[in-house]
């Protein structure tokens, strides 16, 4: 454990300077996460107006992920990358400034095709800066590790600004300091982080005829039934985790009976539980292999979803929530890191907009039908659900996953 350690200290320099700046993204998307629920249910949005509203942002990254991993290696990743979280700032203002469903959309459209240049060339970029498979998985699980912990962060400095603000302008102050350290962090990224300078983007350069032949070449290259089984696989996987995940301070407000500032402090520590949980990730998957690794976590994951269902005292509660949050990320990070790592550096952009497509579409109809039944004060039966939604994703792992990873 150890050697392990002392191993994610030596990552290449563009890693560690991505997991540097990786700080003030999850102190930006912590805010928002915490406050956009409560900021839109102020306004007067009911749940399944917020779901609704959700599902369109997720639908939008579905319909721009494709396009957008084709151009990802002519544009550039980096340049990708930073204009993405540039959007997410802007759709974070603009939520905090306006006060009609019209602009609201307008807003989550700006934050959706900013979250869809993030999720469609981070992994990518952090990759083409590793030196092999074993550093990508560490880079990878240390990248969200980062991510939860100061999400956690942000979540616990979000939680206590709306007490003192005054009814009316709450919420708006988190969401505009949001979208001010995101707009730092897309500038300093854009001048720290090290420069592409790989084979595919000097190809790029190279000609309409090369550019070409080299299509023709990953066409006949790329395992296309590998990419849709895996891609069905993160759609079941994304609607599953998405029946909670995106109302997750909303079922705890009114389960518990919580003020805000309780709520970010669950939350906050549940970053801290997600920290750990990604910097174990790798070390699990090393010491026990991926597929006990992952059929571990799956199964630890139904347990604990099931278990939330059920009536409890709220210290109960609040362990297995802590524990769930542990074993979703576990089990979201040994998958996105196992996939993508079984395809070649060309391939991956069109995995990378496949999976963002997929996953959109899951996501988008499980956040649409979570946002209907806690329009009904049903804060129980997400969770039952999602377990159903994870036997389902465990049972295709085993069919058609696993025999087609190497």
């Amino acid at each position: 454990m150890s050697d392990y350690l002392k191993d994610l200290l030596r990552l290449p320099v563009g890693v560690r300077r991505f997991l540097m700046t990786e700080a003030l993204y999850g102190i930006g998307i912590g805010m928002y996460a915490l406050v956009l629920n409560l900021h839109l249910l102020s306004k007067g949005l009911k749940e399944d107006q917020i779901g609704a509203l959700v599902s369109v942002g997720i639908l939008i990254m579905g319909a721009l992920a494709i396009p957008i991993s084709i151009f990802a290696n002519r544009v550039g990743r980096k340049r990708l990358l930073v204009t993405g979280i540039l959007f997410v700032a802007a759709g974070n203002m603009l939520y905090a400034l306006s006060g009609e469903i019209a602009y609201f959309y307008l807003a989550q459209a700006l934050v959706s095709i900013g979250f869809t240049l993030v999720e469609t060339t981070e992994v990518q970029l952090l990759f083409h800066y590793c030196a092999s498979r074993k550093e990508e998985m560490r880079a990878f699980s240390l990248m969200f590790a980062v991510f939860t912990a100061f999400t956690g962060a942000g979540t616990l400095i979000a939680g206590y600004l709306p007490t003192g603000a005054g009814n009316g302008i709450g919420y708006q102050i988190p969401l505009l300091l949001a979208g001010l350290v995101l707009l730092i962090q897309g500038i300093i990224r854009g001048f720290w982080l090290p420069a592409e300078s790989n084979v595919a983007r000097n190809e790029n350069r190279q000609g309409k005829s090369r550019e070409r032949l080299s299509s023709w070449k990953l066409k006949l290259k790329l395992p296309k039934r590998k990419l849709w089984l895996f891609s069905l696989f993160m759609a079941l996987l994304g609607g599953a985790l998405a029946m909670t995940g995106s109302f997750l301070n909303v079922i705890v407000k009114y389960r518990l009976n919580w003020m805000d500032d309780k709520v970010s402090l669950l939350l906050a520590v549940t970053g801290i539980v997600l920290f750990m949980s990604s910097l174990l990730t790798p070390y699990v998957l090393e010491r026990f292999g991926s597929n006990t690794a992952i059929l571990s976590v799956f199964i630890i994951n139904i347990f604990l979803f099931s278990a939330l269902f059920w009536l409890m005292p709220v210290w109960m509660f609040t362990i297995l929530f802590l524990l769930r949050g542990g074993g979703a990320t576990m089990l979201s990070n040994l998958v996105d890191g196992e996939l993508m790592s079984t395809f070649k550096e060309q391939e991956r952009n069109l995995f990378a907009g496949m999976r963002s497509v997929f996953r959109s579409i899951g996501s988008s109809g499980a956040t649409y039908f979570a946002g209907w039944m806690l329009t009904g004060g049903d804060y129980r039966m997400p969770f039952l659900l999602t377990a159903a939604a994870l036997v389902v994703g465990l049972l295709y792992y085993m069919r058609w996953v696993r025999p087609i990873l190497p």
